[in-house]
């Protein structure tokens, strides 16, 4: 095991007193929009959320705190188990491209939970702690040097805990130790078996950041009341990495620049409601048929090179080809290019009951074929290259490295008011677009905000 013995107290200083700059508030400003925007969608649209809903409903209404795309609010702890259950339901949130983290996808709902319940948190302090919130998921994934999946456990969601303990730490005021024992709190509460994500009709692989949102407010309010679980919950003998990782992590890569640089302003924004290892392809499809005016009908077949990490978007291929579920749509190479070439667009609705049983679509799909680049390293893992091949003999091929949302590569102010617009009227409850122009213009000066609970009391008056 690496000898850090202060990784723990370290990551709690950082929490505890780490100024954010500017710049990264401005990207965690966007990155909140763009969550609450995906969140509220995720009430019309998302598999599998109206049971957590319906158990916050049960277990907490009545409470301070924001159902988003509900009309009832709940504890702060229910409220974000039924948020962060929304955040990835849809999978249109956030990604850092060089962990596939989803950093915002729990923290920023255990923020708002913990936000409301507390009250007087400003806008400008609430931002600071979902920033390093993300900050802490991205570097705990950042200090792996092998993926725990080998060894059975899914660790994207399970880091998410982490997070969204520190952000609900930070608002909450907790003293250094108080926040060690947030982060050990939490790692007894978010576990995931990697065994979701070859099952194809698992509806956890959706809505599970709802387990570490919960898992984040619940560890926080309980180091508030004293209570303790065991010290070094990072780097020591029972701790994250021992437990899954067998010991080993890169400490200095951990905590590189740490209060300098903050890793969930490095986010890319997602244009298209699906697995960011589907982005490359739906980007070069979309470009190949619109620059070159294909004729979907002269296809004759599609051929896709994917990083190793992504290989499990295409197989096995007749379950990538014919999905039964939105999120295994979601998470298929063949048929989000298949929608990209058919639709000239991947959008919220695309991936209904009738989009998943579309002979059309289906034709397409079977058309797409894949090898896997094994020099495309993890950080290059959203990384892809697609030829369409005609049936007048044509090839016309496109490599996308960084795709669109990336920061070398972004969307631009239109396009993100248009995705998060779009997301509000695919509320459950849906609301008068004047009002989602409210939130919207609310959202952007959030910094002059003086308590965070006016954000959404016009929007769910």
């Amino acid at each position: 095991m690496t000898d850090a013995p202060e990784i723990s107290a370290t990551l709690a200083r950082h929490v505890r007193s780490g100024a954010v700059p500017p710049g990264a508030r401005a990207v965690t400003r966007s990155a909140v929009a763009d969550a609450i925007g995906v969140m509220t969608a995720a009430s019309g649209l998302g598999e599998g959320c109206d049971a957590f809903v319906a158990l916050a409903r049960e277990g907490g209404e009545g409470g301070a705190c924001t159902v988003l795309g509900f009309d009832f609010r709940a504890s702060p702890i229910m409220a974000a188990f039924a948020n962060g259950a929304m955040a990835h339901a849809l999978d249109f949130e956030d990604t850092h491209d060089a962990t596939l983290v989803h950093p915002h996808a729990a923290v920023v709902p255990a923020a708002l939970a913990v936000a409301e319940f507390a009250g007087g948190v400003s806008g400008r302090d609430f931002l600071d702690a979902v920033t390093i919130g993300a900050d802490i998921s991205c570097r705990l994934a950042l200090g792996l040097t092998e993926s725990a999946e080998k060894r059975g456990f899914y660790f994207i969601p399970m880091l998410s805990a982490y997070g969204a303990a520190a952000a609900a730490a930070r608002l909450l005021k907790l003293s250094e130790q108080e926040i060690v024992q947030s982060l050990a709190l939490a790692s007894c509460q978010a576990v995931f078996s990697d065994a979701l994500v070859s099952y194809p009709p698992s509806h956890l692989r959706a809505v599970r950041d709802g387990f570490s949102a919960r898992a984040g407010v619940t560890a926080a309010l309980l180091a508030r009341r004293g209570l303790r679980a065991f010290d070094r919950p990072i780097e020591g003998p029972g701790g994250l990495y021992a437990n899954y990782a067998r010991g080993r992590f890169d400490a200095v890569r951990m905590l590189h620049a740490l209060g300098d640089e903050y890793e969930g302003a490095k986010v890319s924004f997602k244009p298209w409601p699906s697995c960011r290892g589907t982005h490359a392809f739906v980007e070069a499809a979309l470009s190949l048929a619109r620059d070159h005016s294909v004729d979907i009908e002269r296809i004759a077949r599609v051929d896709v090179t994917v990083s190793p990490f992504f290989a499990i978007l295409c197989e096995p291929p007749q379950q990538k080809r014919r999905p039964k579920t939105a999120i295994d749509a979601k998470f298929s190479i063949p048929f989000t290019v298949a929608l990209a070439l058919r639709q000239g667009d991947v959008t919220l609705r695309d991936f209904s009951p009738e989009r998943l049983a579309d002979p059309e679509l289906h034709v397409l799909a079977d058309k797409v074929h894949h090898v896997v680049e094994p020099g495309w390293t993890l950080e290059q893992s959203t990384r892809g290259a697609l030829t369409l091949s005609l049936a007048d003999g044509r090839r016309l091929a496109r490599e996308v490295i960084d795709p669109l949302g990336h920061p070398l590569n972004p969307m631009d102010e239109r396009a993100m008011r248009r995705k998060f617009e779009d997301c509000i009227a695919s509320a459950r409850h849906s609301r008068d677009p004047a009002i989602a122009r409210q939130l919207a213009e609310r959202l952007d000066r959030i910094e002059k905000i003086a308590d965070m609970r006016e954000l959404f009391f016009q929007s769910t008056a």
